[in-house]
C-alpha cells in the first residue's frame, strides 16, 4: 500500500482536506482525534471572520444618500429641514428629501435655505410652491439668497396663498420688489396664523411694496413682529406702516432700521403710537435720518405710552444733546417728585450710541435706566426716587404731600432704606430742632431737640403709645360665635 504524503506542519489546512462533520469522520482515539478537531475549528473561525467581513463601498448595493435621509428621522415628530451654504444644493436633493417626508407620512415643522448656493433657483422654487402644500409648514426662511427675484417668489405663490398654518415667514435678503409682492397679496391678505414677517436687506420693495404689505390679515390677525429693516422706505411708505400699526393691536416689534424716513416719517409714527390699539413694545430706528424735530414729537407721544419698552435710535447724527434730554425726560423728569412719580416707566431702554452729537451725560443716563430694564414697574419707581433722592437732597423728598400722608411716607421710607436714611430724612426738617418735644415742660429741658430725646427708652415708648392712640386695638377673639363673652357662672355650670 502506498502511504499518503504529509503536509508540512506550517502548512494551513485546506477545505477540501478536511470532512464537513467530525460525526462522519472514523473512529479514532482521542489523542489522534484532538489535533484534527482542532484544526477544523481554526478553519471555521477563519471562516466565519471572512464572512463578517464588510463588502467594499463599490460593490455594495445600496441606494445613494440613504443614510443622510434617515438622518432627517432620527427623533418622533415633525421634521426640520435646513440647508446651508455649506455645499451647492440642487433640486434632486430637494426633491429627494421631501419625498421621504412624504413616504413616511411626517409633517414639516420647519424648512430654512440660509445662504444656500442653488444650482436651479427656479426649478427650485416651483418644487416647493408645488409640493410644500401637503407638509402643513410653520416655519419658511429663505434668507440672504440673491437670487431670489420676482419669478423666484412667483414661483412660490400656489404654497403661500394656500396655506394657513404658515406661522413664520423670513424672505430677507432678496432682490424681488412690489410687483412679486402683489402675486402674493391673497397671502398677506388672509392667512390667520402669521406671527412673523421678516422682509428686511431688500431695497427694492420700496413704498409701494410696503403698501401692500399694509393690507396684512387686513388688522385682524395674530402678526406680532413685522421687520422692513433696509427696505428702501420712505414717508409714504411709513405711512402705510403707520396705518397698519394703529390698526394692529397684536404687533409687538416693529424694525425699520436703515430707511431714509426723516422727521416727517418719525411725526407719522408718532401719531399712532398714541392711538389705543397700539401695543407696541420695540421699535427700531437706527439710521433713519432723524433729527431733534421727529424726536421731541416721538417724546411727547412716549410720555403718554404705557406699552414700549425698547427704542433704539442709534446712529442718528441729526439728534443732539437737546432733543435726546427732552426724550430721557418723559421717562425720568427731575423737576419735582412728583414729577418722577408721573414719568413713563415702562419705556426702559433707549438706545442713543453713535448719535455723536448727544453728550456724555445723557449717555449714562441711558445706561443707568438700561439696568432698570429687566426690573418690575414698582423696583424702577424705587430706583427713580432713590437716584432722584440722593441728588437733590432730602429736605426736598417730603414736599408737596399732605401732612396726612407723613405717618404712611416715613413708614415706607423706614422699611424699605432702613431707620438710618429714615432718620436722616427727619433731621432735614428744620422743626423738629427747634422744638425739642411735643408737649414742653420743665423736666423735659435737659434735651436739646425732639431727635436726641428719642433715644431714651421712657420716652420713645410714650411718643409711641401717643402717636397708635388713634389707631383702634385689635379684638380678641371671643370664645362662642355669638359674640358674647361668657362669665365665669357659665363656665361652672357646663364643666
Amino acid at each position: 500500500s502506498k502511504s499518503m504524503p504529509t503536509q508540512p506542519p506550517s502548512a494551513k489546512p485546506c477545505p477540501e482536506q478536511l470532512p464537513t462533520n467530525l460525526n462522519m469522520m472514523p473512529p479514532m482515539n482521542e489523542e489522534a482525534t484532538t489535533p484534527l478537531r482542532r484544526q477544523y475549528d481554526a478553519f471555521n473561525q477563519q471562516v466565519a471572520v471572512t464572512t463578517e467581513m464588510p463588502i467594499p463601498a463599490c460593490n455594495m448595493p445600496r441606494r445613494q444618500n440613504s443614510s443622510d435621509d434617515d438622518l432627517l428621522f432620527l427623533h418622533p415628530g415633525p421634521v426640520d429641514l435646513i440647508y446651508g451654504a455649506e455645499n451647492p444644493l440642487r433640486t434632486e436633493i430637494v426633491a429627494r428629501h421631501l419625498s421621504s417626508v412624504r413616504r413616511r407620512r411626517k409633517r414639516i415643522h420647519h424648512l430654512s435655505l440660509l445662504g444656500s448656493e442653488l444650482v436651479d433657483p427656479k426649478g427650485i422654487f416651483r418644487l416647493l410652491g408645488k409640493k410644500l402644500k401637503k407638509f402643513n409648514v410653520k416655519e419658511l426662511a429663505i434668507s440672504q439668497i440673491p437670487s431670489m427675484g420676482n419669478e423666484e417668489l412667483m414661483s412660490l405663490s400656489p404654497f403661500l396663498n394656500a396655506t394657513k398654518t404658515l406661522k413664520i415667514l423670513d424672505l430677507s435678503g432678496a432682490r424681488f420688489d412690489a410687483k412679486a409682492l402683489q402675486e402674493i397679496r391673497c397671502f398677506f391678505m388672509k392667512n390667520p396664523s402669521l406671527e412673523v414677517l421678516i422682509l428686511g436687506d431688500n431695497e427694492c420693495v420700496g413704498d409701494k411694496g410696503a403698501a401692500v404689505v399694509s393690507t396684512l390679515q387686513e388688522g385682524r390677525g395674530m402678526l406680532r413682529t413685522l421687520s422692513m429693516r433696509g427696505c428702501g422706505l420712505g414717508s409714504s411708505g411709513v405711512a402705510s406702516i403707520s396705518k397698519f400699526l394703529g390698526n394692529s393691536p397684536s404687533l409687538r416689534v416693529l424694525e425699520l432700521s436703515n430707511n431714509i424716513i426723516g422727521d416727517a416719517g418719525v411725526e407719522i409714527l408718532a401719531e399712532s403710537i398714541k392711538t389705543q390699539n397700539c401695543q407696541l413694545e420695540f421699535l427700531g430706528l437706527n439710521s433713519v435720518e432723524v433729527g431733534d424735530r421727529g424726536v421731541l414729537v416721538l417724546a411727547d407721544a412716549v410720555k403718554t405710552d404705557r406699552s414700549l419698552n425698547s427704542l433704539s435710535l442709534q446712529n442718528n447724527r441729526g439728534i443732539t444733546s437737546f432733543g435726546a434730554a427732552h426724550l430721557f425726560k418723559s421717562v425720568y423728569n427731575t423737576q419735582s417728585l412728583q414729577s418722577v412719580l408721573a414719568c413713563n416707566h415702562v419705556l426702559t431702554n433707549i438706545d442713543i450710541r453713535g448719535c455723536s452729537r448727544i453728550g456724555g451725560s445723557l449717555l449714562k443716563l441711558g445706561e443707568e435706566l438700561l439696568s432698570t430694564q429687566s426690573m418690575a414697574t414698582h423696583q424702577v419707581i424705587r430706583f427713580k426716587v432713590s437716584t432722584y433722592t440722593e441728588k437733590k437732597g432730602n429736605g426736598i423728598v417730603l414736599e408737596g404731600f399732605d401732612p396726612k400722608l407723613l405717618p404712611h411716607i416715613l413708614s415706607f421710607v423706614g422699611k424699605s432704606n432702613g431707620l438710618s436714611y429714615l432718620f436722616q430724612s427727619i433731621r432735614s426738617m428744620p422743626p423738629l430742632h427747634s422744638q425739642y418735644a411735643l408737649c414742653a415742660k420743665a423736666e423735659d429741658a435737659k434735651f436739646n431737640d425732639f431727635l436726641e430725646s428719642l433715644k431714651v427708652p421712657k420716652r420713645t415708648k410714650k411718643f409711641y403709645d401717643r402717636f397708635a392712640s388713634p389707631f383702634p386695638k385689635p379684638r380678641p377673639i371671643m370664645r362662642y360665635q355669638c359674640g358674647r363673652f361668657a362669665n365665669k357662672h357659665e363656665v361652672a355650670m357646663k364643666s
